[in-house]
């Protein structure tokens, strides 16, 4: 059932029986408040269209695990680099003098600067996953008023079905829309 497509629930099957006119007056009524957020429906049903898109996604996210592991693993390396880059001040006067130990000195320059360029450019493929969480946090905010406008929609409903709609000050204040929004 299609959210607030209550009329098939209110007006039942279609009857080949005269009605009489106080439940007609009535269903009229009840189409008319409701006819308004019709074009709402076709928006909620879009909504609902995009879970799968999001689970998808959330399988995906299943990368940053394997990324947190590698992340640890190359900080040990980062950790061992750097006590030998200590050493290396110490030693800065052996390569002067002996030329094998400067090409080596030479090498593991190369590979530091390796190392620094395929982590920034592992840094930077993260970019758009970021950016991505961000736009997450303030759709999950503009989508907060979706919990209470649902409860209420809900105490709502039953409400009129038992039979008697109880609204404080005849008019409901879990949400508004001058309320304001993050």
């Amino acid at each position: 059932m299609i959210l607030f497509d209550i009329r098939a629930e209110l007006y039942g099957p279609p009857s080949n029986e005269r009605e009489d006119s106080n439940a007609f007056q009535a269903r009229l009524a009840v189409s008319a408040v409701f006819d308004q957020v019709e074009p709402l429906q076709a928006q909620l049903a879009r909504i609902a269209s995009f879970r799968e898109p999001m689970q998808r996604l959330g399988e995906l996210a299943n990368v940053f695990d394997e990324l947190g592991k590698f992340a640890m693993q190359v900080s040990d390396l980062a950790r061992v680099f750097e006590s030998r880059h200590n050493s290396q001040d110490r030693l800065r006067p052996v390569p002067n003098q002996f030329a094998p130990l400067e090409a080596l000195d030479e090498k593991l320059k190369r590979l530091c600067a390796s190392f620094a360029e395929h982590l920034s450019e592992l840094a930077d493929a993260l970019g758009p996953a970021v950016t991505l969480q961000d736009q997450l946090a303030y759709l999950a905010s503009a989508f907060e008023p979706a919990k209470v406008l649902r409860e209420e929609f809900l105490g709502l409903a039953e409400s009129f079905a038992s039979g008697s709609p109880a609204m404080s000050n005849g008019r409901n204040t879990a949400f508004s829309p001058s309320t304001p929004r993050r």
